[in-house]
C-alpha cells in the first residue's frame, strides 16, 4: 500500500508534457517538407516553363507567346519562396546553383552580345555559360524586352527564340538538379544532423539556428534589397529602378510578396498535409505566437497595400515603400531576438551584410 502510494505521489509531482513539437521533428519537417516541397514545384514549373517556350518557337502567335510568359511568372512563385533556404546546393560549391538560375538584374548588354553573335545557343550551350548569360532573368530578358515588340522580335530574329529555349531549357536542368542534390545530400545534413556527419550541423540545434536565422535574413533581405535599394536607401532617396528585381515583367512586387511567404512556410511548416514549421515549437507560449502572427499579417498587408507596378511606387509614393520596410523591421527584429531567445538560437551574420 505504501509503495502504491509513493508511486502515486511520484507521478503527480512530475513535470507536465511540453505540448511543443520536438525541435528534431521540426528541422526534419522543414528540410523534407518545405524546402524539398518547394524545389519540387520549381523543377515541375520551370520544365513547363521550358515546354511553353518551346511551343511558342515552334508556332509563335498571341496565345503562345501570352503562355510562355505565364509559365514564367509562375516558375518564379516557387523559386522565390525558396529563397530563404540561401545555404546548401544554391549557394555552395560545386553546384552553386543559385546563380546559374537567378544572377538579377539581368546584363542586358551581355545578352543582347550573346544574341548578335555566332556561338550555338542550344541547351547544352547554355549549361557551359557565366551567370550573365543564362536563368530566368535572361528568359525574362527575352520575353518582356524594353522597347520592342517581344513577339515580333522573335520573328524578326531566329536566334532570340533560339535563345529563349535554350536559356528555358538550361532552367529547368538547374531547377531538377536542385532537387537531386538537395534530396540526396542536404535534406540529411540539415533534416537529420545526428545522422550526418562531417558538416557545420553537428546537433538538431545547429539545423534549427540556421532556419531561424533565414527568416531574419530573409526580412532583412526584402527590406533592405528588393525595397531599400531601388528606393534610393543607398542614394540618399534617388530611386534606382534598374535594381529592381524582375523590373522588365513587372513581378518585383509579387517577387517580394513570394519571399515573405517563404519566410512564413518556415513558421507555419508551410502545405503540407502535416505541416510542422517553427510555430510548433511555442505551443506552450501563446504570447510569443500571437506577435509573431501578427507582424507576419502586418507585413503582408503593407506589401499588398502597394500599387503595382513597384517601379512607379518607388518614384510616386515611397512612403508607402517605407511603411512596408517598418514591418519588415519590426518582424526581423521580433524574430533575431525574441523568438531567437525563446529558442535558445545563436544569432549570426547575414550573408549579405555590407553589400
Amino acid at each position: 500500500m505504501r509503495l502504491t502510494l509513493l508511486a502515486l505521489l511520484g507521478a503527480c509531482s512530475s513535470p507536465a508534457e511540453s505540448p511543443n513539437a520536438s525541435r528534431a521533428e521540426v528541422v526534419r519537417a522543414l528540410a523534407e517538407q518545405v524546402a524539398q516541397g518547394h524545389y519540387a514545384e520549381f523543377a515541375l514549373k520551370a520544365a513547363v516553363m521550358h515546354e511553353l517556350t518551346t511551343a511558342l518557337c515552334d508556332h509563335p502567335d498571341a496565345g503562345t507567346f501570352a503562355a510562355a510568359q505565364a509559365g514564367w511568372w509562375a516558375a518564379k512563385a516557387p523559386w522565390a519562396r525558396a529563397e530563404v533556404i540561401q545555404f546548401g546546393p544554391v549557394v555552395e560549391y560545386p553546384e552553386r546553383l543559385g546563380p546559374k538560375i537567378d544572377d538579377w538584374p539581368v546584363n542586358e548588354e551581355a545578352v543582347e552580345a550573346l544574341i548578335a553573335g555566332e556561338d550555338p545557343l542550344d541547351v547544352a550551350s547554355f549549361g557551359l555559360m557565366g551567370s550573365a548569360t543564362r536563368g530566368l532573368p535572361v528568359v525574362e530578358h527575352l520575353l518582356w524586352p524594353d522597347d520592342a515588340d517581344a513577339l515580333a522580335a522573335l520573328l524578326a530574329t531566329p536566334r532570340r527564340c533560339e535563345a529563349l529555349v535554350g536559356a528555358s531549357g538550361d532552367v529547368a536542368i538547374s531547377a531538377e538538379r536542385l532537387v537531386t542534390v538537395w534530396r540526396e545530400d542536404w535534406m540529411l545534413r540539415v533534416g537529420q544532423p545526428s545522422v550526418d556527419d562531417g558538416d557545420a550541423y553537428d546537433t538538431v540545434q545547429d539545423a534549427l539556428d540556421e532556419w531561424v536565422n533565414r527568416m531574419a535574413f530573409t526580412a532583412e533581405n526584402i527590406r533592405g534589397t528588393k525595397l531599400g535599394a531601388p528606393v534610393g536607401d543607398k542614394t540618399g532617396g534617388e530611386p534606382q529602378p534598374d535594381l529592381l528585381q524582375s523590373r522588365p515583367s513587372g513581378r518585383s512586387l509579387t517577387d517580394a510578396r513570394d519571399a515573405l511567404a517563404g519566410v512564413h512556410d518556415l513558421w507555419t511548416g508551410g502545405a503540407a498535409e502535416s505541416p510542422l514549421g517553427v510555430r510548433d515549437l511555442l505551443r506552450d507560449d501563446p504570447v510569443l505566437t500571437a506577435q509573431l502572427d501578427a507582424l507576419f499579417e502586418t507585413t503582408d498587408v503593407r506589401l499588398a497595400e502597394l500599387p503595382e507596378p513597384l517601379e512607379d511606387t518607388i518614384l510616386l509614393q515611397p512612403e508607402l515603400v517605407a511603411r512596408a520596410q517598418d514591418a519588415l523591421l519590426a518582424l526581423q527584429v521580433a524574430v533575431q531576438v525574441d523568438l531567437a531567445q525563446q529558442l535558445s538560437v545563436t544569432i549570426t551574420f547575414n550573408d549579405n551584410d555590407g553589400d
